[in-house]
């Protein structure tokens, strides 16, 4: 029988709890608040993975990004691959949906899965559970400035949103 690993396509519930912020609303509200580098890990069938996510653009019903995965210190055995997402955004509730599409750099036998999450209130943190096959379970982003390194075969895809 052949073990399929998974890569992740990605439901992202922003929000939080409706604390206010400046003027009642807050980080997320906004899709410009959502776009850019989003880094952490994931934990799947083949152990703990690091993820870069870069949304590119998020406004009312639209989504896109690259999602990309690597190897981490505590599991370096784990290939490097990317796709791309699209999903929509609803900045009134702060929801973002996101599936997988098409790969642009994919290692053997390698899958995509779906992700549900909810972003902090202060905009930083990502947390959330990996929907997929058993062994999948959760996963944790940040907020980041830059991105980890993307593979060549992937910058084209993002060069407008670092």
């Amino acid at each position: 029988m052949m073990r399929w690993i998974v890569a992740a396509s990605l439901v992202l519930l922003a929000g939080g709890t409706g604390h206010a912020q400046s003027g009642g609303r807050s980080p997320t509200d906004d899709g410009a608040a959502v776009i850019g580098p989003w880094v952490g890990t994931y934990t799947c069938g083949q152990g703990l993975t690091g993820i870069s996510l870069t949304i590119t653009e998020a406004r009312e019903g639209v989504a896109e990004a690259l999602f990309h995965f690597y190897a981490v210190p505590d599991n370096p055995g784990v290939p490097t691959g990317c796709f791309l997402q699209s999903g929509t955004f609803d900045p009134g509730t702060r929801r973002i949906t996101l599936r997988g599409g098409r790969w642009l750099l994919q290692p053997p036998n390698y899958l995509t899965v779906g992700f549900s999450g909810q972003i902090d209130r202060n905009g930083a943190i990502l947390t959330g559970k990996v929907i997929g096959p058993r062994g999948c379970t959760t996963f944790r982003m940040e907020r980041r400035d830059t991105s980890v390194p993307i593979p060549a075969a992937c910058r084209p895809q993002v060069a407008t949103a670092e």
